[in-house]
Parts: C-alpha cells; structure tokens; sequence
C-alpha cells in the first residue's frame, strides 16, 4: 500500500508498516464463510474525535496461519482527549485457534523488540529517506518498551526519529487476545509528544470491539470498507450491511 509521506513523520510509518505487518499491500479479498466481523473489531470514527478522515480500508489477504485480516487507517485523526495525529493506522487478524494467534503475535513482537528487527527497521527508515535529509542510523531512537496490559499479551513502544532538528514520535502497540491479534500504529505531528496513554487507550477500545464482536457472533463483512468509505462493497450500504 502507498502510505502517506506528508511528514518526516512518514519515514517511521512507511518503515513500521513494512516491517511489523501493520498495513498491507491493498488487494482485498473477501473473508471465509463465518468469519466474525473484523471490520467491525478495528477503530471506527466514533472512537475518535470528530473529523476524523478515512483511508483505505478492507480485508486483506491474511499472514500464514491466520484465517482473515481486516486492515485500515485514518489519514489524520484526533484522540478524544485532544491530540493531533497524521495517521492511525491500526489491522486485526483471527486465527483458527487462540494458540495460532498467540503465535503470530509473538512473531511480530520480536521483529519489532529484537535486535535484529530493530536493525531491519532503521535499515528501511534511513533507506527511505531524501538524501536531503541525511538521515543516520543513530538519529533514530527506540524507548519505552513494555506490557501495555491489554488482552491476552500486549507489546507497546516509541519510535523517535530526528530530522533537521525537528523529532517526531510514533507510537506501534501490539496484543493478542484468545483468536485476534491487533496492531495499532499512531504517528504524532512534528515535535510533538504523544501521550502513550492514547494508544493504550485507543488499544483497548480495540479489545472492547473484539470482545463484542466475538460475543455476540457477528460474521461477514459489514461496516466501513474500502476507499470509498460507507458506501463500498461491502459497507454499510453492502450485500452484509445495513438496508
């Protein structure tokens, strides 16, 4: 997928993308039979302040050993406590079993935590960058790393990345929790922090939505989806989706 390179910002985000699964090359796909509603597990525009814009959104072909992924952004967003961001992009994904989403999610924690993921990561950021910027190796900056406390197993942490004397701040949390796994990625406007208690925040009302989705055995593909929004195929005005 071409993702948004309107800040220095993008630099992480197309990295991060790349490199840790969040977002994925858009050619969507239509989920199996009975395959809970991913595409109502993820963010939806109430979860965010008003005057958040849609990306691109839809299932996508999932990773091996995962069942559906739905994936999905916002080109620019506000958390409801006020804070301004240039993309939240954030996907879900179901497993056949609470023991293959488990496994997925280990997978991805350590492509991000390790060192030799971390090393991956800045290879693609600093590869990505103009040659005007001069972009280094050392001016990008991992931090933060931990639990985030949400679902089964959660993974949460900054990426910092220095340009010109300007900095800005992403934040990637990842959790699993019984046969979903989610990733959230929010990138900061330029030199200005992001609160992790947002993404931990915007994480769990991911789980909320997971939680419910899976209780009450919603399947098919419904809600917001694909480019055109509400009215795609399989939107709110779909073959699955309201009438």
């Amino acid at each position: 997928m071409s993702r948004h390179h309107r800040l220095v910002g993008a630099l992480g985000v197309g990295a991060v993308i790349a490199c840790c699964g969040v977002g994925v090359a858009w050619a969507t796909v239509t989920p199996p039979a009975g395959t809970p509603d991913l595409a109502l597990m993820v963010l939806q525009p109430a979860d965010l302040a008003p005057g958040a814009a849609i990306g691109a959104q839809g299932y996508v072909a999932p990773p091996k050993g995962l069942t559906a992924e739905y994936s999905g952004d916002f080109t620019t967003a506000s958390s409801p406590d006020g804070v301004d961001y240039t993309l939240l992009a954030d996907n879900v994904a179901v497993g056949p079993t609470a023991s293959a989403s488990s496994t997925y999610f280990v997978a991805e924690r350590k492509s991000v935590a390790s060192t030799k993921g971390r090393r991956k990561i800045v290879r693609a950021i600093v590869h990505s960058a103009k040659k005007a910027d001069h972009l280094k190796a050392k001016d990008i900056k991992f931090s933060g790393a931990g639990s985030a406390g949400i679902g089964t197993s959660s993974y949460v942490e900054t990426l910092t990345i220095s340009v010109k004397h300007n900095k800005v701040r992403e934040v990637l949390l990842l959790f699993d929790d019984g046969t979903v796994e989610a990733e959230l990625l929010m990138a900061g406007e330029v030199n200005e922090r992001i609160p992790r208690s947002d993404a931990t925040a915007l994480a769990a009302t991911i789980d909320m939505h997971i939680q419910s989705v899976l209780a009450t055995g919603t399947t098919g593909p419904s809600g917001v989806s694909g480019a055109s929004g509400t009215s795609g195929a399989s939107g709110a005005s779909g073959a699955s989706g309201s009438t």
